[in-house]
């Protein structure tokens, strides 16, 4: 029995040193394939309007007319929506980035909820995502669609068990018609969970990571715009969207 009892312990020793080691390899996968925030994005945490701490980075603008929650696309920085956040709140939207867990949204789809405590107020909120962020952005709509005035897809589409179709959500829709990572088949699919009178716009020439600033993302194609130019045309589509729904 004596024998027996120590194999039990050096097998329960072996087999957590090879979950350690599986989390661990995990842990640095994800960090070397995370897409790192462009330097002319991460300047923007010098400026005033621009605060940062461990659970969000915060945008805010002279005067406040809505709230803007942005979920990033799986693996990216936060800090690579810094450009677009801050020309979102020189159309006077407060935006919030969420520091989420090893840059995935999924993980947190709830973090809309803690911004909006700290942040009481009573003008609209809206919940936007990038991707991976969209499709986390559709799950907590699903069940907390009062809570928010509507969805902001960013080459993006809701999960599969993410029915929106009957819900009184106002839904906006920005997709590149040069987004290669983007998979058309399921976003075409999906549009049957969303409301009726979603809104939907493709940019000319836009891709799939110029929706960021984080560099080119691997199996896309060029855009046949500067990171700048689509960035401006997205801005402008969300600006034009929101204020018509007030």
């Amino acid at each position: 029995m004596k024998i027996k009892y120590i194999s039990w312990k050096k097998w329960l020793l072996s087999l957590f040193i090879v979950v350690v080691l599986i989390i661990i390899s995990g842990y640095i996968f994800l960090r070397m394939n995370t897409y790192k925030a462009m330097p002319e994005a991460t300047a923007l945490l010098e400026e005033d309007n621009v605060t940062q701490d461990e659970r969000w980075i915060t945008i805010t603008p002279k005067e406040i007319e809505g709230h803007i929650v942005l979920y990033q696309g799986g693996l990216v920085e936060t800090e690579a929506y810094l450009p677009l956040a801050n020309e979102l709140s020189d159309e006077g939207y407060q935006v919030f980035i969420p520091q989420m867990p090893l840059n995935l949204a999924i993980l947190d789809i709830d973090a809309i909820d803690k911004i909006k405590v700290a942040y009481p107020s009573e003008k609209e909120w809206w919940l936007a995502g990038h991707s991976l962020g969209g499709a986390s952005a559709s799950i907590y709509a699903k069940e907390n669609y009062e809570e928010i005035e509507g969805l902001i897809f960013l080459a993006a589409y809701p999960s599969d068990n993410s029915d929106l179709s009957a819900l009184l959500l106002s839904v906006l829709s920005i997709t590149g018609s040069n987004d290669a990572i983007l998979n058309l088949d399921q976003y075409e699919q999906t549009k049957d969970l969303l409301p009726e009178d979603t809104t939907y716009v493709t940019i000319d020439g836009g891709n799939h990571s110029n929706f960021g600033h984080y560099g080119f993302q691997a199996g896309d194609m060029e855009s046949d715009l500067s990171r700048e130019g689509q960035q401006d045309e997205i801005v402008h589509y969300i600006s034009d969207f929101l204020n018509n729904k007030r």
